[in-house]
């Protein structure tokens, strides 16, 4: 029941970063808000490690963590970038159907009992790529979201986004527990360098324009509370469990983005997200 409730709200935390970080990468370049809120993130983060009992990371805590920086630093970038270029709607359950059924797979490979239901869940979430892929331009023409718009662009940019997170969990799922969170602290000193360093690199600058400074905060600060209760629900396993609970954020995403940005679907698409979104839930059987 604990991973469940800590999976659960990992999903709620990734689902409302996910939106406020979207938001904000149709504002500003998606690289300058992931790095932002990369930092933001790890200044909270350094907070509460603070006020926490002091634990022992070996060596290979602090690696697997790096991996994990780097694997889901490319993951953020990459699902900001197919959010300012395609629809919430689309873009998040895709990503979260890969990122659910990998590791699940890996699990699997690894000797976990895994249910004919689940491996039936990876197997839809692999037609549901298929089918959002097939869907054709101009059923979503008059939906577009701006001159950015490009649904291609912004699916396989979905599809980066899922493999990269894919390999945070597992390497999340490598580190033990007596290393408490610095295998985050050692993730988010990663991407803060790999996506800070492309925004210096690409933009020449670090500031923010003023209408994408809320959202690229409130993106990081839940962005961290989401890796917070994601590595304890890896913990407490099984990893299955808790990387395809952990992925159910399209929900939120979809439900804030009707709320707030009244999207629509085309049918075709429509049930691509329906089988997405079902592929997660089956996983977890």
């Amino acid at each position: 029941m604990t991973t469940i409730i800590l999976a659960l709200s990992t999903s709620f935390l990734f689902g409302c970063s996910d939106f406020s970080g979207g938001i904000a990468a149709r504002r500003d370049s998606s690289v300058l808000v992931t790095a932002v809120s990369h930092v933001t993130g790890g200044a909270l983060l350094l907070f509460v490690v603070m006020l926490l009992p002091a634990t022992t990371p070996g060596v290979s805590d602090i690696l697997w963590g790096g991996v994990a920086g780097l694997s889901g630093g490319i993951g953020v970038a990459s699902l900001y970038a197919g959010l300012s270029r395609g629809r919430m709607s689309i873009v998040v359950p895709t990503t979260a159907a890969l990122s659910a059924s990998i590791p699940a797979a890996f699990d699997l490979i690894r000797g976990s009992r895994v249910g004919t239901l689940a491996v039936l869940g990876m197997v839809l979430a692999i037609i549901a790529v298929v089918i959002v892929t097939l869907s054709s331009d101009e059923e979503i023409e008059e939906h577009s979201v701006g001159a950015a718009y490009d649904p291609r662009k912004a699916l396989a940019f979905a599809i980066v986004a899922g493999i990269g997170f894919s390999g945070s969990f597992l390497s999340f799922s490598m580190t033990g527990v007596e290393s408490g969170l610095w295998p985050i602290v050692a993730a988010r000193a990663v991407s803060i360098i790999l996506i800070g360093g492309a925004s210096i690199a690409t933009l020449r600058r670090v500031r923010l324009k003023r209408n994408a400074v809320l959202p690229t905060l409130a993106a990081g600060i839940m962005d961290t509370m989401a890796n917070v209760t994601m590595i304890s629900a890896i913990r407490i396993g099984p990893l299955a469990l808790a990387a395809v609970l952990g992925s159910l954020y399209p929900v939120v995403v979809v439900l804030l983005a009707r709320t707030f940005l009244g999207e629509r679907l085309a049918r075709t698409q429509q049930a691509g997200v329906v089988i997405a979104v079902i592929a997660v839930v089956l996983t977890a059987s």
